[in-house]
């Protein structure tokens, strides 16, 4: 099983589907199952809040060996048996505010959504979900889709190998002096 994940607005779902077509994978969302499967408790000002333990139960039911699984939620309702690779997407905080932006998410969401992206915090979960040896990280800043999928391609075929820690938002945010713009609430 391959898995897509990462913060929100970073490109998962359009480099799944090219990854997907290009491997004769199925494809399947971790949301689209979540509200399809009334696994989503409620909404709230942040988003759907998802019955976690539910959601696993319903996946593990419909995941197969030839699968792409995409969501950011993968790391709290995947098991890492039978995952073959975890590709986390990651973009740059700065195009980030923009994407959110464009989406109509209010302030506290996109302040919320950069700062997780910055202090990596869907790399995080992975690696302790998934192991270090099954996680690799992928920017996606300035990338198209295509670009980037042909990248985890690569990795996938072993043509090219994956790692974790070249992505560092902190350090770039520190040099611009925009510590503040992206930590502090008003």
């Amino acid at each position: 099983m391959l898995v897509i994940t990462g913060s929100p607005g970073v490109g998962k779902h359009s480099i799944a589907r090219i990854i997907a077509k290009k491997l004769g994978l199925k494809l399947i969302d971790i949301n689209s199952i979540a509200l399809k499967n009334n696994a989503v408790i409620s909404k709230d000002k942040s988003g759907y809040v998802v019955d976690i333990k539910k959601l696993s139960s319903i996946l593990r039911k419909e995941i197969k060996k030839d699968c792409l699984v995409v969501g950011h939620l993968a790391p709290y309702v995947l098991k890492a048996r039978n995952t073959s690779l975890v590709a986390v997407i990651r973009r740059s905080p700065y195009e980030l505010k923009k994407v959110y932006a464009k989406r109509g998410y209010d302030r506290e969401k996109i302040m919320d959504n950069v700062s997780s992206e910055v202090i990596g915090i869907c790399l995080y979960d992975s690696i302790k979900r998934f192991g270090e040896g099954r996680v690799a990280e992928f920017d996606s800043t300035g990338k198209k889709p295509e670009k980037l999928a042909g990248e985890i391609i690569s990795v996938i075929n072993r043509e090219l190998e994956g790692s974790v820690g070249k992505v560092d938002w902190l350090s770039l945010i520190v040099k611009n002096n925009d510590l503040q713009r992206f930590f502090e609430y008003p």
